[in-house]
């Protein structure tokens, strides 16, 4: 294993991978995946990412979202700042979707990298996630994140529609009419290796969650 540390935001992270596994829909592991229609609001995942070690020059905040479809050039959504209880505005398509070859080739990421974001340790392999390169624009370009102890939010989490807002409490989503109560856990990965964050947003009742996950492994 190779350790690596870079600062984020004041924030000095070591032997840290920011890697993501996808965007996971779920009624149950006992029910049908609904098919979501065309107008459907779009959540998905980000992660903030580096060059291998060695690499030279060193990439740093590379961002990239995990979508559960296919997205265009310039399409738009907000990071969930989770600590600060607020989305902010903006991640934007900067790309066309990234296969593993340009993942390597262009972004020289690290291998174990590139397949959390191809879904690739995944046995079920339940889906391919859509992965594009993001841009930061308007307030999420300069955007200072709160740097407290267990603060993750500037190294990737839950992306929403743009649009979407907070409600004063932190614990329901709202984008234009729809509710969304939404709930988040962090769960220890095996062996020390990171760990797993867990955004369930629900609609209301008798309606399934949406669930995304984004994992914190070693690397």
């Amino acid at each position: 294993m190779t350790a690596g540390a870079f600062r984020s935001k004041g924030k000095t992270i070591t032997a840290l991978a920011l890697s993501v596994l996808g965007v996971a829909f779920a009624a149950s592991a006992a029910e049908p995946v609904p098919v979501a229609s065309a107008d459907a609001p779009v959540f998905g995942a980000w992660r903030n990412l580096q060059t291998e070690v060695g690499y030279a020059p060193a990439q740093r905040n590379l961002a990239f979202a995990m979508l559960p479809q296919a997205a265009t050039r310039g399409d738009r959504f907000a990071i969930l700042d989770r600590e600060g209880k607020r989305p902010v505005c903006c991640l934007q398509v900067a790309s066309p979707s990234l296969g593993v070859a340009a993942l390597r080739e262009q972004y020289h990421l690290p291998q174990a990298w590139v397949t959390d974001l191809s879904n690739g340790r995944s046995p079920a392999r339940p889906y391919m996630p859509h992965v594009y390169a993001m841009q930061r624009v308007d307030e999420l370009a300069d955007y200072g994140f709160a740097d407290v102890p267990g603060a993750y939010s500037d190294l990737g989490g839950l992306l929403v529609p743009e649009g979407a807002a907070l409600e004063a409490d932190g614990n329901t989503l709202r984008l234009g009419d729809s509710h969304y109560l939404l709930q988040f856990q962090r769960l220890p990965q095996a062996d020390d290796d990171g760990a797993l964050d867990r955004y369930t947003l629900q609609a209301g009742e008798g309606v399934a969650p949406i669930v995304v996950e984004v994992p914190f492994g070693t690397y």
